[in-house]
């Protein structure tokens, strides 16, 4: 039986056109608390609201699941260009399951300031079913 865990994620960088997988990540905090989670290689995330925010340079900005920093095919959350000083809320009718044991992360076209916040809950599988 999988294992609920709600949680809220908060991305924020000065240029995140170039970053390494681990810094593009989102940081996963449970929800309710400071306590940041680490995911398992079964863990699936699951996102229901996007926050987006860029400062005074306009950009396209991605946000997307996956193994590295590379935007696949099929890995794509949100993707929108934004003019400076502009933002974007978006509360999901069907939310977004990302691959297992994969972080949501963000990509933009260019140096400037972003700042995004996520919400919804990861599944963490207890035990492998028989």
């Amino acid at each position: 039986m999988p294992l609920l865990t709600y949680f809220h994620g908060e991305f924020s960088s000065a240029d995140a056109s170039a970053l390494t997988e681990p810094n593009s990540r989102f940081t996963l905090y449970q929800d309710g608390t400071t306590t940041s989670i680490t995911l398992a290689a079964t863990d699936k995330v699951v996102i229901t609201d996007i926050d987006i925010r860029v400062g005074i340079t306009g950009r396209t900005v991605q946000v997307y699941d996956g193994a590295n920093n590379t935007v696949d095919a099929g890995e794509t959350i949100h993707a929108g260009t934004y003019a400076a000083s502009t933002g974007h809320n978006r509360v999901s009718a069907t939310p977004h399951s990302c691959q297992l044991g994969s972080y949501p992360k963000v990509k933009t076209s260019g140096a400037g300031q972003v700042d995004l916040n996520i919400r919804g809950y990861v599944l963490s599988q207890l035990s492998t079913p028989a």
